[in-house]
């Protein structure tokens, strides 16, 4: 993964999950970012649908210590049979 222009660690990554909207899709992406990262549920996640509600798009801002770690969360929500794409 390139490390994109002008980011410097630590910092503060918006790191995006596109799930299926079943059952448990949300909590599973939940569980995996907490596994990885400290953030607040109620100022650090935004929450769409897509526009025919099959899809939802899990925007989650954490603090990224290292390029490592901020490969290591996308690795853990990729494992995810829920988690179509990550942004």
């Amino acid at each position: 993964m390139a490390e994109p222009e002008g980011l410097s660690f630590p910092c503060d990554y918006p790191v995006k999950a596109m799930v299926r909207t079943e059952q448990g899709a949300h909590e599973s992406v939940m569980d995996a970012m907490a596994r990885q990262a400290i953030f607040s549920k109620d100022d650090d996640v935004s929450v769409r649908l897509s526009r025919n509600g099959s899809y939802k798009s899990i925007t989650i801002t954490v603090r990224v210590h290292s390029r490592a770690h901020l490969e290591a969360i996308y690795q853990d929500l990729r494992a995810l049979d829920s988690v179509v794409m990550t942004l």
